[in-house]
């Protein structure tokens, strides 16, 4: 029954199934097992952005599917490139509607595909790499965007994953190497973002950026690591450059917390 509702033609009919996909997926998902070809099938022809909260109850599905299958990779092997290049037109804001006219952003849409893209990274880092650098500035923006902790964390680890699996991801973007790295950091500061601060003053004024999140603190970690690798093989002078374009407070955490 859930598979004739995902290829329902209202789209009201298809945003239910897809958000019930999810759903299914975060809780009970031996439920959806046997029919998840089926339903994955549906769920990539929908993450067309042409009907906005079917695509994103879709990409949301999607990761949740993701999350479940970190244990099983094999399960997604057949969809995982499909999915994929599905996901980087969301993230690079470029996604193209009937008439060939760009999309641009829709709300929500870029944090579910960063969630989705960190998860698909965790199931197998090697489902991202193959063209990580074209959507890498796009994956933090969409990162930096995400207000659930638990897919935040996602995203992030497998960011780290598909960094880690392809270091040289970072060399050859299409942008400076300094905007792809300015790029990590901005995202990596939004775990600091205090609730009840987000004006401008924030980067400049008194400092009050909060602690990692202690919950998560093997990521930070990681994240630590990965920063000094990143700091590492760009150079100290193209890192003075970076650092010397930073907000001042920016660049007090980043000192303080991350030891850069």
């Amino acid at each position: 029954v859930l598979h004739m509702l995902t290829s329902h033609d209202v789209p009201g009919v298809r945003m239910s199934a897809f958000a019930l996909l999810g759903d299914l997926a975060r809780q009970c998902p031996t439920v959806i097992q046997t029919a998840l070809p089926m339903l994955l099938s549906e769920a990539i022809l929908c993450m067309e952005p042409m009907h906005e909260s079917v695509c994103n109850n879709a990409v949301w599905a999607v990761g949740e599917v993701c999350a479940k299958c970190v244990d099983n990779s094999g399960a997604l092997a057949p969809y995982a490139e499909a999915i994929l290049e599905k996901l980087i037109p969301l993230l690079m804001g470029n996604a193209v509607d009937d008439d060939g006219q760009i999309i641009g952003n829709v709300a929500g849409l870029s944090e579910n595909a960063a969630a989705a893209v960190g998860r698909l990274a965790k199931c197998n880092a090697e489902f991202v790499t193959k063209d990580l650098e074209r959507f890498l500035m796009g994956w933090c923006g969409g990162m930096a965007k995400i207000s659930d902790k638990t897919e935040r964390r996602d995203a992030f680890e497998g960011f780290i994953l598909a960094i880690r699996a392809k270091p040289q991801c970072i060399q050859p973007t299409a942008s400076d190497i300094g905007d792809t790295i300015t790029s990590i950091l901005f995202a990596v500061v939004t775990w600091h973002l205090p609730e009840d601060n987000l004006g401008p003053q924030l980067l400049s004024g008194p400092y009050s950026f909060t602690p990692f999140p202690q919950e998560y603190a093997e990521l930070g970690q990681a994240l630590i690591s990965l920063l000094h690798d990143l700091k590492s093989s760009v150079g100290n002078e193209k890192w003075n450059h970076i650092e010397g374009i930073m907000p001042v407070n920016v660049r007090k955490l980043m000192r303080e917390v991350y030891h850069l």
